[in-house]
């Protein structure tokens, strides 16, 4: 059993740990309290105490999911950078850059793993947790990205092609996540280290700004 955390800090993100972990790879009516606390080395009682019970536990699970993707999507400071007056070629590298921090993160991250589980799961079977996520994460970032989208190829942000667009990037880039056992058997690799990480952003980036430039295009 892993060293019970001295600060409730400690004892608190050793849960959140142990929940993403247990109720991805579970499910949330599998994982009960007492391997949830075995599995993050802390008493039980922890679970109450932090969270309410074991559904405050799957709700603060998702809001760690939360904050750790929208710092790994827009960077330092978590947040879109201000996008008036943003020319289309800059709103472009902006776009590229994203793409470029959400595949190494996908890709080589080991958390991201985790992450992929519970999430999936949400997607499957949402509960309260899906909420958080998509208040959180799903709907406010897709719409800042969408805004990025449209300053990039002159389209409006709520256009259906310009949502579509852009969740086709995710979807490009959960891919390697979820598949990443046959990507790796068919590619020949035997990890995605930063290089394999680098080959798929680059093909990922092609792909959006060819269809950016086929939506431009589109527009004239």
């Amino acid at each position: 059993m892993k060293a019970i955390p001295d600060s409730d800090a400690g004892t608190r993100d050793a849960l959140i740990r142990a929940g993403l972990d247990l109720f991805g790879r579970h499910g949330f009516e599998a994982s009960s309290i007492r391997k949830i606390a075995q599995v993050a080395g802390v008493n039980s009682a922890g679970i109450a105490y932090h969270f309410g019970g074991k559904d405050g536990l799957r709700r603060a699970c998702a809001e760690a999911i939360v904050a750790t993707m929208k710092q790994r999507i827009f960077g330092v400071g978590a947040a879109m950078p201000p996008l008036d007056g943003l020319a289309p070629e800059a709103a472009v590298e902006l776009l590229l850059a994203i793409v470029g921090r959400v595949t190494a993160f996908a890709a080589q991250a080991p958390e991201s793993e985790t992450i992929a589980r519970f999430v999936g799961r949400e997607m499957m079977e949402p509960s309260a947790a899906f909420e958080t996520l998509y208040e959180g994460l799903v709907g406010p970032v897709h719409g800042q990205v969408c805004r990025l989208w449209a300053a990039a190829t002159g389209m409006e942000p709520e256009a259906k092609a310009t949502k579509l667009a852009v969740f086709a990037t995710i979807g490009q880039v959960i891919y390697f996540r979820l598949a990443r056992p046959a990507v790796m058997r068919r590619m020949g690799w035997s990890a995605i280290d930063e290089a394999q990480s680098d080959a798929i952003a680059g093909v990922i980036r092609a792909n959006v700004r060819a269809s950016i430039l086929s939506m431009r295009e589109g527009r004239s």
